[in-house]
């Protein structure tokens, strides 16, 4: 998979952007607040129809515009460009996100080759991973933002488990709004059965997609290289399932009309992430914990990789900074594999072994410039 073009209309701080790709890796050079994470941030978009970075999408719409649009064209593999003019097919993919208004409500509208997709259909086009430093949070944050990371990767690469989640919530959901009704007197128990009964089934299918991730991390050697294994240290990722069943349902009973929740399912599964057996979260350095977050970052490209027979795009924002010369040039050994986009205040920051090969751009009152080193 090769994103050849990304084209932005009043995306953040860019009015109009249009940039093509090539087979070299991208780096993105400026100071900060310059749009640099944006890029990267516009590509996600194009990939999972979501931003990590904001709570409301109308916030990606640049100032005093009302709507925005990401647009990307995707060819398969690099071989199909060819002195940068692509042989064989090519996929355009458009996400629109309007701000919302009296007169219009705000809608986000995905197309795929000029095609009004369902959003769970449109996921999947363009398999990416990404890292920014806050995702720091992961390691130290709620289940609920681990649960969130690890989703966003098994939704691009199984439709099945996406169909499972939505599902899930809204069978989950469901239930809980008839467990109030119990609580307050004016349900009864047996209106829980068919809820319960949507909420196992699609729970399963979820927990075991999840196991079937965490299994892999355990029986393979971190990106299946030996040597950055032991430069990132021997992380571990130790799954703590919830996993739902008729049995424990009764257990939980009395308590969930109570509280009006559901208290067993996936929608509580967690995992710790572990160095040299010690919780990080509780006991890892930052340094530490900002290493782990990129070393689950790489394995969920390595899983994604596997599943679906090819490689997702890499995008890294300021993904050197905080790691030492020996780490930085194994992390190359992983992020020289597929087509990786990086962003970057200092050059310094990145091994030479890999900026020689890169194509740098310097990046300014929201244009780029090409540079050589």
């Amino acid at each position: 998979m090769f994103l050849k073009r990304l084209d932005l209309t009043n995306f953040r701080n860019y009015s109009n952007f249009e940039l093509n790709f090539d087979q070299r890796p991208t780096v993105f050079i400026g100071n900060n607040a310059v749009g640099k994470s944006n890029l990267l941030e516009a590509i996600y978009l194009l990939s999972t129809t979501k931003s990590l970075r904001v709570k409301k999408e109308e916030e990606l719409i640049k100032e005093g515009k009302e709507f925005t649009k990401v647009e990307g064209f995707l060819v398969e593999n690099e071989s199909a460009l060819i002195q940068g003019e692509v042989i064989g097919a090519e996929t355009e993919l458009l996400v629109i996100i309007n701000r919302p208004t009296e007169e219009v409500e705000f809608k986000k509208k995905v197309l795929v080759n000029g095609i009004p997709r369902r959003i769970t259909d449109f996921i999947g086009n363009l398999p990416a991973v990404i890292f920014y430093p806050a995702d720091i949070n992961l390691v130290t944050g709620s289940p609920s933002l681990r649960r969130w990371h690890l989703d966003l990767v098994l939704v691009q690469i199984d439709s099945n488990y996406k169909k499972a989640l939505t599902s899930y919530e809204q069978f989950l959901t469901a239930r809980n709004r008839v467990l109030k009704r119990i609580r307050e007197g004016y349900g009864k128990k047996d209106e829980l059965d068919y809820w319960t009964d949507g909420l196992i089934e699609q729970g399963k299918v979820i927990s075991e997609k999840r196991k079937s991730f965490f299994e892999y991390t355990r029986q393979v050697p971190l990106f299946a290289i030996n040597s950055l294994e032991k430069s990132l240290g021997k992380f571990r990722f130790a799954y703590k399932p919830s996993e739902v069943t008729v049995e424990k349902l009764i257990e939980t009973n009395s308590r969930e009309v109570a509280v009006a929740a559901t208290l067993i399912g996936p929608h509580r599964d967690d995992f710790d992430i572990l160095l040299e057996g010690h919780n990080l979260a509780n006991y890892g350095s930052r340094g530490e914990q900002r290493t782990a977050t990129l070393v689950f970052k790489l394995v969920q490209l390595e899983y994604m990789a596997k599943v679906l027979g090819k490689r997702p795009i890499l995008l890294l924002d300021d993904v050197f900074s905080e790691l030492d010369a020996n780490h930085r040039a194994h992390v190359v050994e992983v992020v020289s594999k597929q087509q990786t986009i990086i962003a970057t205040v200092e050059l310094g920051n990145i091994p030479k072994s890999f900026s020689d090969k890169a194509r740098i751009l310097r990046l300014e009152d929201g244009k780029f410039t090409e540079i050589s080193i």
